[in-house]
């Protein structure tokens, strides 16, 4: 990118943001097509488990077809193939004697317990999920998953991955598939998912995309449509518009600008604002016309902007989260605070699980209430966020790192559930995941490797299947043909060709979010490549009723 252009998108990103006087909130007004408008709330909410997370192991196959079955499975994972014991979840049922409504017992009390040894816990045993009519199993460390599932809150879509269109292992031999750029590689298959085009590594993400078209949503809120928890990823940057970024728990505060806590801050609050070209006043300082720089520079003027958005933005969200208080009558599966993060001893393992996704969707959760419930501001009604989980990417140490990684996303998901079911938000919220790719069905000896298709989890709604919500408790897609060298496989590998695109799926949360057809061209423009019909649309995935 050159100076020109670098200035001209800088300039879009933050040039509109009027000049207010100190304290005032700067709302960037459209000068493009208005955003839709919307009556109800609703969020997204992206798990992005980085890495590439084996999806044998977290969804065991479990069929009795050819190719499908639990001894096709078992013969190529070895040592690692989860065992077929069930665990007790195949009759489970909707009230409190529920195993997880927090009633999970301490250490020898889990029922995937082996001796505080979390990594023979990862292999002990399973939850079929036959009962629901779904040829997969759950693995046993991960109960409040298989939960959610049989209460209709978590659908799960098979054998997705990148995809430009579809094909067979025949395609790709012939050389007449159009691939994915980079297949295996963790960067650029991250990047493809996050842009939404598998033949196009982009600058921009669809989150992103969506921001710029509906640049004026939420009534031009400063706080935006995407935020994202621990780093600014592609998928939520746009042309004209970024996420606001935020760590979890407290949002970031300027302490030493802080008003009303003293004189002597005041002032420095009064001079930094100054410095950044904005005219005002404190008790003992006049920062007036004659006492304020000003610049004809527009790197200058660009980055002075900004300074004055990001101080209003930290004042109303500090003001925003302290005034906003939440306590759950819910706990969590083990009768504890719902987001607390139980200890190595409480879960039976030797290690702790890190605890930093449960945080991450802690804070959405606070979040999410504080834009549903209008304290955001009027008219704020659409939010998307980014969170994370990473270290999938195990290869030799997955039974020592995997079964605390899936620990903690079954722990994380349930208590994000459990909080949107309180609040009242739960059909308003549609949360997913995506990871870089799958893991090889093949043990290459202490783990696995880098592959292409995996299973991936959405969750939502309250289990009604009324209209418009989740149609939850199901599995869509295809699941692969497992044998090695099998029609299904890239090579001998068990590296599994896609049936799914994840931009099917990603397609068909965004329409629920409101994008219509003609966004949705931008957003996934290979979608059209899956169409089974006449219609753009019936390249979605129907997840929802």
């Amino acid at each position: 990118m050159n100076r020109r252009e670098f200035l001209k998108r800088s300039m879009l990103m933050g040039g509109l943001i009027p000049i207010s006087p100190p304290g005032q909130l700067f709302f960037t007004r459209s000068c493009w097509a208005a955003a839709p408008s919307f009556s109800d709330y609703k969020a997204l909410v992206c798990v992005f488990l980085y890495g590439g997370n084996d999806t044998f192991n977290m969804l065991i196959p479990y069929g009795s077809s050819p190719g499908r079955s639990y001894r096709d499975y078992a013969s190529v994972r070895g040592s690692l193939a989860v065992a077929d014991r069930d665990l007790g979840l195949s009759s489970v049922t909707r009230d409190n004697t529920n195993l997880n409504r927090g009633n999970l017992g301490p250490g020898g009390a889990n029922p995937y317990h082996v001796n505080h040894n979390h990594s023979s816990a990862y292999t002990r045993g399973l939850y079929p999920l036959t009962g629901k009519g779904i040829e997969l199993a759950v693995n046993g460390i991960m109960p409040e998953l298989a939960q959610l599932i049989y209460d209709d809150r978590v659908s799960i879509v098979a054998n997705t991955g990148t995809l430009v269109e579809p094909m067979s292992r025949a395609d790709i031999a012939a050389g007449s598939a159009e691939l994915p750029h980079f297949l295996f590689a963790h960067n650029h298959q991250q990047r493809e998912l996050q842009t939404g085009r598998a033949n196009d590594l982009g600058q921009t993400g669809w989150a992103g995309r969506i921001a710029d078209a509906w640049n004026d949503i939420n009534g031009g809120n400063p706080v935006g449509l995407n935020l994202s928890y621990l780093k600014s990823d592609l998928m939520m940057v746009g042309q004209s518009s970024s996420p606001l970024v935020l760590k979890t728990d407290d949002p970031p505060i300027i302490n030493h600008l802080r008003t009303g806590v003293s004189s002597v801050r005041d002032d420095r609050r009064g001079l930094f604002l100054a410095l950044a070209g904005a005219q005002g006043s404190t008790g003992r300082l006049d920062f007036n016309a004659a006492n304020t720089p000003t610049t004809s520079d527009y790197f200058k003027l660009l980055y002075n902007r900004l300074l004055q958005k990001s101080v209003s933005i930290f004042d109303f969200l500090e003001s925003s989260w302290r005034t906003t208080q939440i306590d759950f009558a819910a706990s969590d599966s083990y009768g504890r605070e719902l987001f607390s993060i139980p200890t190595h001893q409480q879960l039976g393992f030797a290690k702790n699980i890190n605890g930093v996704l449960i945080n991450q969707l802690a804070s959405v959760a606070k979040m999410i209430h504080m834009g549903a419930s209008g304290t955001l501001g009027p008219g704020y009604n659409r939010q998307i966020f980014l969170v994370q989980l990473g270290g999938f990417d195990t290869h030799a140490r997955q039974a020592e790192d995997h079964p605390l990684l899936l620990r903690e996303l079954s722990l994380a998901l349930w208590k994000f559930q459990s909080a949107m079911e309180e609040l009242g938000y739960a059909q308003q919220v549609t949360t997913f995941t995506m990871s870089d790719f799958g893991r090889t069905l093949t043990n290459n000896g202490d783990g696995t490797d880098h592959a292409w298709a995996s299973n991936q989890l959405v969750m939502g709604g309250v289990g009604d299947r009324s209209a418009g919500r989740l149609d939850g408790g199901k599995l869509f897609g295809t699941l692969p043909d497992l044998r090695l060298g099998g029609a299904d496989d890239h090579g001998d590998k068990g590296r599994y060709i896609p049936t799914t695109a994840q931009d099917q799926v990603n397609a068909a949360i965004t329409r629920w979010f409101g994008v219509d057809d003609s966004l949705m061209r931008s957003l996934f423009p290979n979608l059209a490549n899956f169409q089974s019909g006449a219609d753009f649309d019936s390249s979605y995935i129907d997840l929802f009723v």
